[in-house]
């Protein structure tokens, strides 16, 4: 398994987005989380359920708590 390193900078840097990207990396490798989900919830779903569960995390990481959110980011 590949290691992440988190180092703190000798400049300060922060954006809004700074935890984002942190937290698709770990979900994305290393965690097997769509696969469960499609293992485990039933139903062909036109977005599937790993999708969705990923967007609302990424809308949490952003500080948004309502799934409406995702509507100003749908098209990126």
């Amino acid at each position: 398994m590949k290691k992440i390193v988190i180092e703190q900078s000798s400049k300060a840097f922060y954006s809004s987005h700074s935890g984002l990207a942190l937290v698709g990396n770990l979900i994305n490798g290393y965690t097997s989380l769509c696969e469960r989900l499609e293992k485990e919830v039933p139903g062909q779903p036109r977005v599937s359920h790993g999708d969705v569960v990923k967007t609302y995390l990424g809308l949490l990481c952003l500080g948004k708590s309502d799934f409406e959110a995702a509507q100003g980011v749908a098209d990126d």
